[in-house]
């Protein structure tokens, strides 16, 4: 008999994981725009735009863990 705080849910490996690709792509982005815009605008913009685009990484991510993950990966359970 299940406990009634269990939840049964599907398991994927970390590499298909929708949300480590959003971090991944997110943090390659902040880092190409502080490079691209520090050599091309003004400080302040360059900082203000390196941080939109970080900003929307974790946006993005909080959307997608809160309303678009139906899977966890095995680390997030305490698996291999």
């Amino acid at each position: 008999m299940a406990d009634v705080n269990t939840v049964a849910a599907p398991v994927k490996s970390a590499w298909a994981s929708k949300i480590n690709w959003i971090q991944v792509i997110s943090a390659l982005g902040t880092c190409a725009t502080a490079l691209i815009s520090s050599a091309n605008l003004p400080a302040a913009q360059a900082v203000a735009l390196t941080a939109s685009v970080g900003v929307v990484g974790d946006f993005l991510t909080g959307v997608v863990r809160t309303w678009f993950t139906k899977s966890v990966t095995p680390g997030s359970v305490g698996g291999q």
